[in-house]
């Protein structure tokens, strides 16, 4: 059962991806970054997928400051960062399931909490942003919209199978 959520998280990340192609590396080069990084976490290596997670935050973070729009990818990555760094904060007593399994048995480290807190912040902000382009452009250009189905759905599906490995 653990299996699945993380199975998920990884299908959205692929998605995400699949999103932002064909286009010029800096389109894709963060979602591909951060799909590496989620390899690695589930591959037993959750410091090094942490790294590059937080990686491509910070290139899709610098890239939307640079051009002043492209938000949604930088939020996107802002909440997986956060997700990562809980999921290793464990690493030395098992991992993300020792941390849940220490708050079932009366630990002080609330995990899911938090990571539920993660996903309404991310939600609000995604919802924010929206609210926001519709205020400020006048006539929206169009977009393929099966690119923008398999980013959204992609990055739902990404957030939430993360924080549902913590809850």
């Amino acid at each position: 059962m653990s299996e699945l959520p993380l199975a998920a998280g990884l299908a959205g990340a692929l998605l995400c991806l699949a999103g932002r192609l064909p286009g010029s590396v800096h389109r894709w080069g963060p979602q591909a970054v951060a799909l590496v990084g989620m390899v690695l976490m589930a591959d037993g290596r959750p410091r090094s997928g942490a790294c590059a997670v937080g990686v491509a935050f910070l290139w899709s973070a610098v890239r939307a400051c640079s051009r002043r729009r492209g938000w949604t990818g930088a939020v996107d990555l802002a909440a997986m960062t956060l997700l990562t760094a809980l999921m290793t904060g464990g690493t030395e007593s098992g991992g993300a399931h020792a941390l849940t399994n220490t708050m079932a048995m009366g630990g002080h480290r609330p995990i899911g909490a938090v990571a539920a807190l993660i996903v309404v912040v991310w939600v609000t902000a995604r919802a924010g942003g929206v609210m926001l382009r519709r205020v400020s452009a006048p006539s929206p250009a169009p977009k393929p919209q099966r690119a923008w189905a398999y980013r959204e759905s992609g990055a739902a599906l990404m957030i939430v199978g993360m924080a549902a490995t913590l809850v």
